[in-house]
Parts: structure tokens; C-alpha cells; sequence
């Protein structure tokens, strides 16, 4: 299953709603930054070092920055929904 770790104030926003859209079970789990810092808290550096978020785990993978997400759920996830196939005259 995949897990979406939402850092507050990030962009996670948009990956939940994909997943929605494609009817893919997800779990999320929420991190607050730091008040003063505004920096990630040191549990979601353990996901990822830079404690970047949206970050997502699945199947041991762990894929960060929204657009790589986005691509990475659309091909692994989509089954062709969302995204036209290369021959088609709308994929540009």
C-alpha cells in the first residue's frame, strides 16, 4: 500500500488527490515542521534524508517531488487512466 507522508504546508495536497481519482488505497501520515524553523521534523528525515515532502513509500521504494510521484503513481498505479499512451495524438 502506499504511504503518503504529509508534511504540513506542502504539496502532498495534489498526490492524495490523484490517488483518489484512480481509486488506489493509501494510507497518510502527517508531520508538522518545526514552528520556529519551518524546517521537517527528524522522523521524516528518516524517510527521506532531506526531509522533502510530498514523499511517498511503496513496496519499498521511496519516490519524492510532486512530479516524479505523479508519474511514478500514473505508470505504476494508473493502468492507462489519466495519461494517454505514446501513439496517441494527444500525448505531447
Amino acid at each position: 500500500m502506499i504511504v503518503v507522508h504529509h508534511l504540513n504546508d506542502s504539496s502532498s495536497q495534489r498526490i492524495l488527490w490523484l490517488l483518489e481519482e484512480l481509486d488506489v488505497p493509501y494510507e497518510v501520515k502527517c508531520y508538522q515542521r518545526d514552528a520556529r524553523t519551518r524546517r521537517a521534523p527528524p522522523e521524516l528525515k528518516v524517510i527521506h534524508l532531506l526531509g522533502k515532502s510530498p514523499v511517498i513509500t511503496d513496496d519499498g521504494k521511496v519516490v519524492a517531488e510532486s512530479g516524479t510521484i505523479i508519474d511514478y503513481i500514473l505508470r505504476r498505479h494508473g493502468h492507462g487512466r489519466l495519461r494517454p499512451g505514446p501513439a496517441s495524438t494527444s500525448y505531447d
